[in-house]
């Protein structure tokens, strides 16, 4: 394989990655089956959970928006780059951020329940 075949193969690995993260805290996401991917970039249409739709870049550079409908490019040239997908979706949903802190309520709760689960050495 050579090493655009890798690089693009890890855009969508990461865009992959990026999706199953976040799809507990929006509506719907996915990669762009209408823009054209390559070695440098993929596209993800997000909905979040305020029903605001956007297109967003991947990039070497990062996540950012760029279009305010799904599979469009129209809005992004000025728009910040974002480390990670969590860091864009704070910036555009505050739903988002209810999730997330919910999510990590509910797997510290469960992770707390493992412990008082497990014997402690005392007890054996």
């Amino acid at each position: 394989m050579s090493h655009d075949e890798d690089t693009c193969k890890l855009m969508s690995i990461e865009a992959k990655a990026a999706i199953q993260e976040v799809s507990f805290a929006v509506q719907s996401v996915s990669i762009s089956e209408q823009l054209p991917r390559s070695d440098e970039l993929v596209y993800l249409n997000l909905k979040t959970k305020e029903e605001q739709l956007y297109c967003v870049e991947l990039s070497v550079k990062g996540f950012r928006v760029v279009g305010r409908q799904f599979d469009t490019t129209s809005d992004g040239a000025d728009n910040p780059y974002f480390e990670t997908i969590y860091a864009l979706l704070d910036t555009v949903s505050p739903e988002y951020r209810l999730s997330f802190g919910e999510a990590l309520v509910c797997k510290l709760a469960e992770l707390q329940g493992t412990v008082e689960e497990e014997p402690s050495e005392d007890a054996k």
